[in-house]
């Protein structure tokens, strides 16, 4: 349909003209001749249907006196009357009772026609033939019915007649519409093939003082003045762009001018500030080295407090240790072995005469009830030795589960896992727990529902362990009865968040923003590299590091957001 309405936009006016009027033509000569032909067909038929009742109502009348009788000779003979009408094939007479009186069949028996299924009136059939029945009435009593049978095999002929009639019609009408069309054209298109060619011939010449000249008023009148009006408004603009092509000419002259001269003391100004990018290049490197190296301290300074929490661990299960072995050392010392030795030596001494020494001397009597004591005392001994051990056992897992730790956190910078948030929280409990035992400071733990992390594990553990650290070390120097450090975890839109909160000495709002700053501290021995190391660490990871505080003594809580995955964060800062 599309390359069909393309090919006729394509066409000439001239025929896209004689195509639509050859079109309406054939449309209204169409249909013009439907309506002849439906309703023509109509009134034959209608025709015919009232001539055949016109029949029928007659020989109702004329065979009265048969019927009322039982002549069924006479009824035969008038019925066959109407043989002169070629068309009718059958005619019947039915008496009152429904029954056949007298039939006349053109062409013999037709098994399929049954008189008694048709009503009274005119009816056509799908079986292309026309019924009417008409009743045989004398006095007003109804003695019977007449039927006719007619074929309609006449209305077809007459159809087609009519059909082919209108075809011829419509092709001479057709012819006739065309004809006069293509003649009546010239009128509208010549206008429009002079303009075309007027509007090709400017194109190629490129002339734009040529005209249209047409003196009707109509559409076309209209548009030749608007072509010519455009053509002037062209033909203006051409001499302005002349005009104005001859001053840019003289504006550039003076513009290369002005150009010549500002090169030069651009080139002079280029070479002085070609020497402060150089310097300032040279600022940079060096600034980039002095904060690398801070960042290496900072890392290091990490490195070491938790070297020095591992060791504090450590040496608090070493003295354990120490304790367990002195307990067993003791324990077994203690042992009552002379005790069973001198109940074993009596038993030998008496092992000829077993039963009587057991039942008639004192020492053979009170010998079980002995040794059923000192099998409590070695049972209970045994039971104290086995605890020790079991706790021995114990402090040399933990020992090699916080060796174990260090080994995982040692080396593994810049290598990113998949890790739970609540993980990290554990893994850095691990080396502040005995510090924390040890002064009484309560861990409480608030983990919400969060995913797992993509991260650089080392670089974490760090910055948490730092936090706690330093909300412990809060906590201790505030005056309070409550120790507590709160740990959280909670979602916030692509972030998990880490909080670690302390009921410590809290910080005072002018040093909230200076807080992260490099070499700024509030401890006596503090270096400063601590939290500005871990606010560092946490931009590299693709997260942030802040804190929130109500005052002086009302504690703080600071917050590390770190992205699900630091890879997708860096994909969308790039993109």
């Amino acid at each position: 349909m599309g390359r069909t309405t393309k090919r006729f936009r394509d066409f000439s006016v001239q025929t896209k003209l004689t195509v639509l009027a050859a079109t309406a033509i054939t449309l209204a000569v169409s249909v013009a001749c439907a309506i002849f032909v439906v309703l023509d067909v109509r009134r034959i038929s209608a025709s015919k249907a009232t001539q055949l009742t016109a029949i029928a109502e007659t020989l109702s009348t004329n065979s009265t006196a048969a019927v009322a009788f039982g002549q069924q000779d006479a009824a035969e003979e008038l019925l066959a009357a109407i043989k002169g009408r070629h068309t009718i094939d059958i005619a019947c007479i039915l008496d009152a009772d429904g029954s056949v009186f007298a039939i006349y069949r053109r062409f013999g028996d037709q098994a399929d026609f049954h008189p008694q299924s048709v009503t009274l009136g005119a009816h056509y059939g799908d079986d292309g033939f026309l019924d009417v029945a008409v009743p045989i009435i004398d006095d007003g009593d109804r003695l019977g019915t007449l039927i006719l049978r007619e074929t309609t095999a006449d209305l077809g002929q007459a159809r087609t007649t009519h059909i082919l009639a209108a075809a011829v019609v419509l092709a001479i009408s057709i012819i006739i519409g065309v004809f006069a069309s293509s003649h009546l054209q010239d009128s509208v298109t010549a206008p429009i093939l002079r303009l075309a060619s007027t509007a090709q011939k400017i194109s190629q010449s490129e002339d734009c003082a040529i005209r249209v000249h047409h003196d009707s008023d109509d559409e076309i009148g209209i548009l030749y003045r608007q072509f010519n009006g455009m053509l002037d408004r062209v033909q203006s603009r051409e001499k302005a762009v002349i005009q104005a092509s001859q001053r840019l000419q003289e504006l550039n002259q003076a513009l290369e001018q002005r150009v010549a001269e500002r090169t030069s003391e651009l080139e002079q100004s280029n070479a002085a500030l070609q020497n402060q990018i150089e310097a300032k290049d040279l600022a940079t490197k060096q600034l980039q080295n002095t904060h690398a190296q801070l960042l290496e301290v900072s890392r290091r300074a990490g490195m070491a407090d938790i070297a020095n929490g591992v060791l504090h661990n450590i040496g608090n299960v070493l003295n354990s240790l120490n304790i367990s072995a002195n307990l067993i050392d003791e324990r077994l010392r203690n042992v009552k072995l002379a005790n069973l030795e001198k109940a074993v030596e009596l038993l030998l001494q008496n092992e000829d005469d077993l039963a009587e020494f057991l039942l008639r001397s004192d020492q053979g009597k009170i010998l079980p009830r002995y040794l059923g004591k000192l099998s409590d005392s070695m049972r209970d001994d045994q039971r104290s030795i086995l605890n020790e051990i079991e706790s021995l056992a114990s402090n040399v897992e933990h020992i090699k589960d916080i060796v174990r730790a260090q080994q995982s956190h040692a080396g593994a910078f810049g290598v990113m896992e998949q890790l739970q948030p609540a993980a990290l929280f554990e893994d850095a409990i691990h080396f502040v727990h005995d510090s924390f035992s040890k002064h009484n400071v309560e861990i409480v733990r608030d983990y919400g529902q969060v995913p797992a992390i993509e991260i650089e594990k080392s670089k974490a553990i760090q910055i948490i362990v730092n936090l706690i650290k330093n909300a412990k070390e809060s906590v201790l120097e505030h005056d309070s009865d409550v120790k507590r450090v709160t740990l959280r975890l909670e979602q916030s839109g692509d972030d998990v968040c880490f909080q670690v909160s302390d009921s410590g000495t809290g910080i005072a709002a002018d040093r909230i923003t200076t807080i992260f700053s490099n070499g700024f501290t509030t401890k006596k021995d503090g270096h400063g590299f601590g939290l500005h190391a871990s606010a560092t660490a946490a931009v590299e990871l693709g997260g942030r590091l802040s804190v929130h505080s109500e005052g002086i003594g009302q504690g703080a809580t600071f917050t590390l957001l770190l992205p699900v995955s630091i890879r997708t964060r860096h994909k969308a800062l790039a993109g």
